[in-house]
């Protein structure tokens, strides 16, 4: 009988010991997936930051009652040149902000005839990997076997149309920004670089924030990286 006992008393403890077990490990097993579905809406939510309204909220600002929008389709050969610096896989649309009373005679489709350019993509990464290329374009002493590309050159040239008059281009969320500068008077008066800080604040919601971008003053005939600080 004793040792029946004990038998007894083992098996207890044990089926005791694995219930305290299973019950430990369902908290485990059901916060898991609670926080990997957390972690994909942060990451989809990162992927689809647009600020192409805060673009058109600058252009406004500037342009007040004479704004003016386009839209290129992609595949438009009429388009300005300096939008095939955009052209990378990813492109959703090109928009463009003008005065509607510049030029007089004719339609706007010089790089100095516009504001703003804006290049949308399906994500951010597409934007980023787009912005590193147009950076990597922007250097002088240039690959032979990237010279030997067609569509590289094109970009080269397209990109030198606006480094020629001055301008800025900055990538944030989906979008890729050409910010057009000119060897006159800002639209608004002041310094270019005012200029600058005062578009880039749209772009953000801190004023300390600071953006890596493309800047080109007139006469540089070429864009430079440099670090811009958001201004209130």
């Amino acid at each position: 009988m004793r040792i029946r006992n004990n038998i007894l008393a083992l098996m207890t403890l044990l089926i005791c010991s694995c219930n305290e077990n299973t019950e430990k490990q369902k908290p485990e097993q059901i916060s898991e997936p609670i926080i990997e579905s957390k972690t994909e809406l942060n990451t989809e939510s990162e992927l689809d930051t647009d600020y192409s309204i805060s673009a058109e909220l600058f252009a406004k600002d500037i342009l007040k009652e004479n704004l003016r929008k386009h839209t290129f389709e992609i595949a438009d050969l009429e388009k300005p040149v300096h939008t095939q610096i955009f052209h990378n896989v990813g492109l959703q649309k090109i928009e463009a902000y003008s005065n509607k009373n510049y030029p007089k005679n004719s339609e706007p489709n010089y790089y100095e005839h516009f504001t703003l350019f804006v290049a949308t993509y399906h994500s951010e990464i597409n934007a980023l990997k787009t912005f590193a290329l147009i950076k990597m374009t922007s250097k002088e002493n240039l690959p032979e076997y990237q010279l030997a590309q067609k569509e590289f050159v094109q970009r080269v040239k397209a990109l030198n149309i606006g480094a020629k008059p001055g301008g800025m281009i900055v990538q944030s969320g989906r979008q890729i920004f050409s910010l057009v500068k000119t060897c006159r008077e800002t639209p608004i008066g002041g310094t270019w670089n005012d200029y600058e800080k005062k578009f880039i604040k749209y772009l953000t919601k801190r004023g300390d924030e600071e953006f890596k971008v493309l800047n080109s003053h007139c006469g540089m005939n070429k864009y430079e990286l440099k670090t811009i600080k958001a201004s209130r």
